[in-house]
């Protein structure tokens, strides 16, 4: 039979896997857009109008979502 605490100790397992998974995937977004700005990969010398968005939105990803989820979790549930 699974308590109450079973399943709060799951849902908080979960929610940190979540919330590291967002910094990590944000964290590869950011350097895929390093890659794309400064790399020879796609074009000579780099393509900074595609690789600074990119960079952008993997660094808002990384750094803000993590902090916003965790307010939505931490406010009490509406019903």
């Amino acid at each position: 039979m699974v308590t109450p605490d079973d399943r709060e100790a799951r849902l908080a397992r979960s929610r940190y896997r979540a919330i590291t998974l967002i910094q990590i995937g944000g964290t590869l977004v950011a350097l895929l857009g390093l890659v794309v700005w400064n790399g020879d990969q796609l074009r000579p010398g780099g393509w900074p109008e595609l690789g600074i968005p990119i960079f952008l939105i993997g660094v808002v990803d990384a750094l803000l979502m993590p902090k916003l989820l965790t307010k939505r979790w931490k406010s009490p549930p509406t019903e």
